[in-house]
């Protein structure tokens, strides 16, 4: 079977997730509904900087126990196909986990394509994401995380980036990096 790859109509078929799921808006405001009711009602650090970039923050959310040497830690990359949503609408994500025990860190990034002054690539991203889990790594003990146990994890565009957090030569990035 031949896929029609240089077929645009068939390309916007295929990957175009708005079109796939009629009722998309109702997922995002779902989520964007819920995340705000978590972050009213659970213990969270907002906006952290992991660099100097506007879109360069996290959130943290603690465990709801502490355990000597810290917790185990969850960073999530939210999805958005590279160039949509935000950090703050997927605070959802971390009630089940912080009940469990873990540290849950979302992260966000900037949004491609960015601005013709200030481009933004996928690649640039991923260096982002960099950034966000060497922080994470060298700062997650003040928020009672293991900075020996991060798993990074993500939804869509996120599940990409962090999949990419595996070809990462942390060695090169700094010192005692993952």
């Amino acid at each position: 079977m031949s896929l029609p790859l240089n077929d645009p109509a068939w390309l916007e078929r295929m990957y175009n997730n708005r079109a796939l799921v009629p009722d998309h808006m109702d997922y995002l405001q779902r989520w964007a509904k819920t995340s705000a009711d978590v972050r009213a009602s659970q213990p969270c650090v907002l906006d952290v900087a992991y660099g100097t970039g506007v879109r360069e923050t996290l959130d943290i959310f603690p465990a709801a126990r502490t355990a000597p040497g810290g917790v185990p830690v969850l960073v999530f990359i939210h999805g958005g196909y590279w160039r949509a949503l935000d950090k703050s609408d997927h605070s959802f994500i971390a009630p089940p986990f912080t009940h469990a025990g873990f540290c849950v860190v979302v992260v966000n990034y900037a949004l491609c394509p960015g601005t013709p002054e200030a481009p933004v690539t996928i690649p640039h991203i991923v260096r982002q994401m960099e950034k966000a889990v060497a922080w994470v790594a060298r700062s997650i003990t003040g928020h009672g995380g293991d900075p020996r146990r991060i798993t990074v994890a993500g939804h869509s565009a996120g599940g990409h980036l962090a999949a990419m957090m595996l070809t990462s030569v942390w060695s090169l990035i700094g010192n005692g990096l993952p």
